[in-house]
C-alpha cells in the first residue's frame, strides 16, 4: 500500500502541472519526473527533505532510503528532419545512497532505472511523457501516416534501393553502348568487305589490262613486221 504521503504529493503535482508544464525546461521536467516516480507501481514513497533529496521506498528493487538527484539536462529533440510532436528530451540522473553496490551493476537495477530517468516533452499536450508513452505515440505516427510509413522505409533501405537503382542504369547504359559498339563492328566488317572485294575486282581488272596490252603489243609488232615486208617487196 503507498502511504498517504505520496497520495497527496501525486494530488499536488496534479494540481500544478497544467502551470508547470507549459515549458521545456529543467524545473518542469523536475515536477513532471517527480509526478512520475510517484506513478510507478512499485512505489511507496517520495517525499521531498531538501533540494533535489528525497526520502524514496521502492518495493521492486527493493529500496527504502536516499535518492537525490544530481543531475538534469533539457535537449532540443532530434528528429532527422521531420516532425514528431516532441521538442525536447530530458533526463534526470539521480543516485539512490544507499543502494548496495552489487544492485548498482545488476541487469534488474538497469532495466528499473530506464523507465525512471527519460522524459519526452510533447508540444501538442504541452506536457512531460514518460518513454512509453513516447514510443507508442512514434508507433502510432508511422501505422497511420503513409508518409512517414515511406519516411522509416527510406530510412531502412534507401541507401540499397539507392544502390540497386544504380546498378541497373549502369547496367542499362553499359548494354546500349554494348549494342552500339555490336552494331558499328557489325558495319565495319561489312566495309570492309566490301573494301576487299572492290581490291578483288580491281587486282582482276588490273590482269584483263594487262593481258590485253600484251596483246596489243603483239599485234602492233606483227604489223610492224608486214609492214617491213611490204616495203621490202616495193623496193624489189
Amino acid at each position: 500500500m503507498r502511504t498517504t504521503a505520496v497520495i497527496f504529493i501525486a494530488l499536488a503535482l496534479v494540481l500544478v502541472a497544467p502551470a508547470a508544464a507549459a515549458e521545456a525546461n529543467r524545473e518542469s521536467l523536475i515536477e513532471a519526473w517527480e509526478a512520475h516516480i510517484v506513478s510507478q507501481p512499485g512505489t511507496t514513497r517520495l517525499e521531498a527533505t531538501g533540494d533535489g533529496v528525497y526520502q524514496f521506498a521502492d518495493s521492486d528493487l527493493p529500496y527504502d532510503g536516499e535518492l537525490r538527484i544530481v543531475g538534469a539536462l533539457v535537449r532540443p529533440a532530434e528528429s532527422a528532419g521531420y516532425e514528431t510532436g516532441y521538442s525536447h528530451v530530458g533526463m534526470v540522473d539521480f543516485r539512490l545512497a544507499e543502494l548496495p553496490e552489487d544492485h548498482l551493476s545488476s541487469q534488474v537495477y538497469y532495466y528499473w532505472l530506464s523507465d525512471r530517468q527519460t522524459l519526452h516533452y510533447s508540444t501538442a499536450e504541452q506536457r512531460w511523457v514518460d518513454t512509453a508513452t513516447f514510443q507508442q505515440s512514434i508507433s502510432n505516427m508511422y501505422s497511420d501516416d503513409t508518409s512517414y510509413s515511406a519516411l522509416t522505409f527510406m530510412l531502412n533501405y534507401g541507401i540499397w534501393v539507392l544502390l540497386i537503382g544504380l546498378l541497373v542504369f549502369v547496367f542499362i547504359t553499359v548494354a546500349r553502348q554494348s549494342k552500339k559498339a555490336r552494331s558499328l563492328l557489325d558495319d565495319s566488317e561489312a566495309i570492309n568487305e566490301k573494301a576487299k572485294q572492290n581490291i578483288d575486282r580491281a587486282e582482276k581488272l588490273q590482269d584483263e589490262l594487262l593481258t590485253i596490252a600484251r596483246e596489243t603489243r603483239d599485234l602492233q609488232s606483227q604489223n610492224n613486221d608486214l609492214l617491213r615486208k611490204m616495203l621490202d617487196a616495193l623496193q624489189k
